[in-house]
């Protein structure tokens, strides 16, 4: 798969940049300019090659290294289509930007479904998703065009993304994002989207109350971070650091990425930093549906 191909070579140049500190304001510098646009959002900075349901970008041609193009993706679900609305391209001795930026749209309701409230719900999920992608987008975007105009150092922008989870309760799209500098961060986001409420959901909005999902599904989190450094000493993971343990992973949150994969496992997405060094790149752990099944709704 294209995908993995892509993501095998950016985890492989992960290596040249062992142990690298987080980098310093980047995710505050983020989150601020999206306040600043009107709706802050969640974004941990950015990653691994990416892009997913996103709305039209109306972005200025900039120079002569730059051209959009227009095309489209297969449907990606019975109720949804996404599109590729434009390509934005850059490339030059030293800078380098390869983004797709589609869109998202609902698709295949009979008339009796679009009257319902579900797809009023789902009219604005999407919607909601579409401006946030686009958001985002447009700042990185940005971002590289700054860097590309002072002409300093190299810079890469690689977005990208993928159906995770295409079922008959569940749509996920996941947004992969890669910048290169130097060395290179990887990111993701993910947004599901209930089909049967038309609403996006978060983790925390699949379990009871009550249920103390966190720590289960942490815990067996941190068993296969451990197994992994047993099998390969090579792996290192934010766990048991007993001579920094304020640096050990705390665990999960409402709001953590996720998916289900072809199984109905759980998969939580991490960006690069957030359980491990920079060289171990983003990561992701299944958790088998036997572990947390007993504590959904």
């Amino acid at each position: 798969m294209e995908m993995e191909e892509l993501e095998r070579k950016l985890s492989a140049a992960g290596a040249d940049y062992r142990n690298i500190p987080v980098p310093k304001n980047m995710e505050e510098k983020l989150n601020k300019s999206l306040r600043d646009a009107g709706k802050a959002h969640k974004f941990r900075i950015p990653s691994i090659a990416a892009a997913a349901m996103i709305a039209v970008v109306l972005l200025p041609n900039t120079g002569a290294g730059i051209a959009y193009a227009m095309g489209s993706i297969p449907v990606v679900g019975k109720l949804f289509q996404a599109v590729t609305f434009r390509d934005y391209q850059y490339e030059d001795d030293r800078f380098h930007a390869d983004v797709q930026i589609p869109q998202i749209t609902a698709k295949d309701l009979d008339p009796g479904q679009q009257s319902t409230g579900t797809f009023g719900e789902l009219e604005e999920t999407i919607e909601q998703i579409n401006f946030d992608i686009e958001e985002t987008t447009k700042q990185l975007i940005a971002e590289f065009e700054s860097s590309a105009t002072l002409g300093e150092s190299y810079n890469d922008l690689v977005i990208r993304h993928e159906t995770v989870t295409d079922d008959e309760h569940y749509f996920a799209l996941k947004l992969f994002i890669y910048q290169g500098a130097g060395s290179g961060t990887q990111s993701c986001k993910v947004y599901t989207i209930d089909k049967a409420s038309g609403k996006q959901i978060q983790l925390g909005d699949l379990f009871r109350e009550d249920s103390d999902y966190n720590s289960r599904i942490s815990e067996n989190i941190r068993e296969q971070m451990r197994a992994a450094v047993t099998e390969d000493a090579g792996n290192t993971y934010w766990v048991d650091r007993e001579d920094k343990p304020d640096m050990n992973w705390k665990g999960l949150t409402a709001e953590q990425d996720f998916y289900f994969d072809t199984d109905g496992n759980l998969v939580l997405a991490f960006d690069e930093y957030e359980v491990a060094p920079g060289f171990m790149g983003a990561q992701e752990f299944t958790v088998e549906k036997s572990v947390y099944g007993d504590l959904l709704k």
